[in-house]
């Protein structure tokens, strides 16, 4: 056969593509591919990731961060001298208040992370003496009044509380941390609530005897001392027990549940706008009273006058 045999064989051999008709094939590819994007198709590319969710803000979270990591450098250099009972009170209570505000910021989404990693700028700790460790607890409640004043409701009398304890260890280990003697705007509050208990420890002192007696004549000695700096109640006379006191075993019991009443309640008399010179007066009464407890028998208490909190 003399003609083109080429389209009877297995094979069919093309004519080899130009260097042009490679580029045409290639661009046209390209606009094809812009064709398809373009009507919304997706091309399977990688894709930016998600955007981190910011975190909601807990209410005076900064607040209570400030004073827990003050709570945990005071306990990182805590002395182990002097006066070995007083210290390890205050420690467990510094501890226990601490752990009830970590345990109000995770509770409200705080990362534990946020909470305890302190400033790089931080100094290493180093173990205070008994005299430093006194001076920064005075000082502690001090730093954070202004913040306290304006914050939530619920927080001014967490946080109060616990600056009367605070304040109560400082004075266990022998600071000066009783009400100032310039009236703040709660002055009539405090007085209405400490003259009370001058009048029922006159009661429990008058109806015990030996050990109970010198328990009340030292805690009321105490609170006339209190009772001398915040003033005299004008309703001197009006007071009524809660109770019929005519025994020592009525006695301990009138002296053991208007301690533990006395500083319930304190939101009340702090009020919706409180003065730094109030919440100061008044931590400084809680922590008086506290010791008036001490002097009773009474076990100190991390939170005066409040229900334990959550953790």
């Amino acid at each position: 056969m003399n003609g083109d045999t080429r389209a009877h064989g297995s094979r069919v051999q093309l004519p080899p593509v130009s260097t042009t008709r490679r580029l045409f094939l290639v661009g046209g590819g390209a606009a094809l591919l812009a064709a398809v994007t373009g009507c919304g198709l997706r091309v399977d590319l990688p894709q930016p990731p998600p955007p981190v969710p910011t975190r909601r803000r807990a209410p005076d979270e900064a607040l209570i961060i400030g004073v827990v990591r003050d709570l945990d450098a005071l306990l990182r250099s805590w002395p182990a001298a002097a006066k070995p009972a007083a210290l390890k009170e205050s420690r467990s209570l510094l501890t226990e208040l601490r752990t009830v505000l970590v345990g109000r910021l995770t509770n409200d989404g705080v990362p534990t992370a946020e909470i305890t990693s302190a400033p790089t700028s931080t100094p290493t700790a180093k173990t205070l003496s008994v005299g430093e460790l006194r001076k920064r607890l005075a000082a502690l409640p001090s730093a954070h009044l202004e913040a306290t004043a304006s914050a939530t409701a619920e927080t001014r009398e967490l946080l109060t509380a616990a600056y009367g304890t605070i304040f109560a260890s400082a004075q266990r280990l022998g600071a000066e941390a009783a009400p100032a003697s310039e009236a703040s705007p709660v002055r009539p509050q405090l007085a209405e609530r400490t003259s009370p208990l001058v009048y029922a420890f006159e009661v429990v002192a008058a109806q015990s005897s030996k050990t109970q007696r010198r328990q009340a004549l030292g805690t009321l000695e105490r609170l006339r001392g209190l009772e001398r700096l915040v003033g005299r109640d004008d309703a001197a006379s009006g007071w009524s027990l809660p109770f019929p006191v005519t025994d020592q075993r009525s006695a301990r019991r009138l002296g053991d549940t208007v301690l533990k009443r006395a500083v319930g309640g304190i939101g009340e008399v702090l009020g919706a706008a409180p003065t730094t010179q109030s919440l100061d007066d008044v931590a400084r009464w809680v922590a008086a009273v506290q010791l008036a407890g001490d002097t009773w028998g009474l076990d100190p208490v991390a939170f005066p006058g409040m229900e334990q909190p959550d953790r």
